[in-house]
């Protein structure tokens, strides 16, 4: 397979997978992400409460940071200058966070949130830096 089939394998894969956990109920989300908190700290419900949130935030930018590797990586493969790759990129990922907060509306004990896909950016420009900063100064 070409390195752009696999790659659009990936970005499928990955898109599905923030679908997926999208897809989980309040409740089902919460115990989830509880349940992780709670194998990296004690027992003790008050350090959960604050962890907890932190997390998620962070698994957030994480995800997206992710996305936008692989559609940055993707584009590349086209030969497309870095400007339009950074913008493209963004837009992608931006436009799949703004899905991806709509679908949680629909979704019994979840809420789309503005404040999520802002974070969302976050990872994103996180990797648009990253990924410039090796591109153009060979940073990396």
């Amino acid at each position: 397979m070409t390195k752009k089939i696999i790659l659009i394998v990936f970005i499928i894969l990955w898109m599905g997978l923030i679908f997926y956990f999208s897809s989980l109920n309040g409740n089902e989300s919460e115990n989830q992400s509880r349940g992780f908190v709670s194998r990296l700290t004690t027992e003790d419900e008050s350090v959960i409460d604050i962890i907890d949130p932190i997390i998620r935030k962070v698994a957030h930018m994480g995800v997206y940071f992710v996305l936008a590797l692989l559609v940055s990586l993707l584009l590349k493969e086209y030969n497309i200058d870095l400007k339009h790759i950074l913008l493209f990129t963004f837009l992608i990922c931006l436009l799949y966070a703004i899905s991806d907060e709509i679908h949680q509306l629909f979704v019994i004990g979840r809420s789309g949130k503005t404040i999520d896909v802002f974070i969302d950016s976050l990872g994103i420009i996180l990797l648009e830096l990253l990924f410039y900063l090796k591109e153009k100064r060979n940073f990396i």
